[in-house]
């Protein structure tokens, strides 16, 4: 989605609304009276947590409000409410990440028709004549472990001294080039 007032495909009212466009299409696993927020708001809740230093997105978004009449949720993001860290994973676990996948193809799609891409291409023997082949560089992490709190998507490691342990892992891929610090 472009922003029609910018025409610009990477502002950030072009990502909310792309992002909001794709979470409506969410599978939403939830029934009856638990549906206070929407699949959008706790995307957006997760999406917005990195425009904050602050631990709690939702004690920061609160803090707004009180002292400035309105919040960062709602200017920036439309959020008419915002759930709580709890909510939002209940709400976002069970969709798959490949539900998100067209949102990653439109923003990358963008990023290279802007020209934003090419500084990261590479002349390898083998693509010379091309436009030049893109470097990833992986890197895995854990952002989560535990040794009693677990849900089902955690990885589960059984340990020589009779422990288990818990984590959520990532593999981050990042485009890399030789000639760019």
């Amino acid at each position: 989605m472009t922003d029609l007032v910018t025409g610009n495909p990477l502002s950030l009212n072009s990502l909310v609304e792309s992002l909001k466009e794709v979470m409506r299409a969410a599978p939403d696993k939830r029934t009856g009276k638990n549906c206070v927020y929407t699949m959008e708001d706790a995307a957006l809740a997760a999406f917005a947590v990195f425009t904050t230093q602050s631990p709690s997105f939702l004690a920061y978004q609160r803090t707004m409000e009180q002292t400035r009449g309105q919040s960062n949720a709602q200017t920036l993001f439309g959020m008419s409410q915002i759930p709580t860290d709890n909510c939002v994973r209940t709400m976002l676990d069970p969709v798959a990440p490949s539900h998100l996948f067209p949102l990653f193809t439109q923003i990358f799609e963008a990023l290279n028709a802007g020209g934003h891409i090419d500084p990261f291409r590479v002349s390898l023997e083998a693509s010379e004549d091309g436009p030049g082949a893109l470097l990833i560089a992986l890197d895995g992490t854990a952002y989560h472990s535990s040794h009693t709190i677990h849900c089902p998507q955690c990885t589960v490691a059984k340990h020589h001294n009779g422990q288990t342990s818990y984590s959520h892992t990532v593999i981050t891929p990042v485009i890399v080039a030789p000639t760019l610090a």
